[in-house]
């Protein structure tokens, strides 16, 4: 993991494009993202989080250029709860 108040130390170079999270997000191997949620929805007050799942619908777009907005992100990021996906009405909140 990252640093993400001292992202020039972590990263040597100081680029974020170099993070293991978004070398990770950018691998071909990559077959999604799930945000995993909290009662508080608190990895949407963290900026590393956020830069994720940007990461992730920029991600989705260039791949699926052809789908609407609503639906090309939809198996690329999975919003999840201790109870399961919400994605696909498996869990509760």
């Amino acid at each position: 993991s990252n640093n993400q108040y001292d992202l020039q130390r972590e990263l040597g170079c100081g680029s974020w494009e170099q993070s293991s999270f978004y070398l990770a997000l950018e691998d071909a191997g990559c077959q999604g993202t799930c945000m995993i949620l909290d009662e508080h929805l608190d990895p949407f007050r963290r900026s590393w989080c956020l830069f994720e799942l940007l990461t992730s619908i920029l991600k989705s777009e260039q791949e699926n250029p052809h789908l609407s907005q609503d639906s090309s992100h939809s198996s690329l990021i999975m919003f999840c709860t201790s109870t399961g996906i919400l994605n696909r009405g498996e869990a509760s909140v």
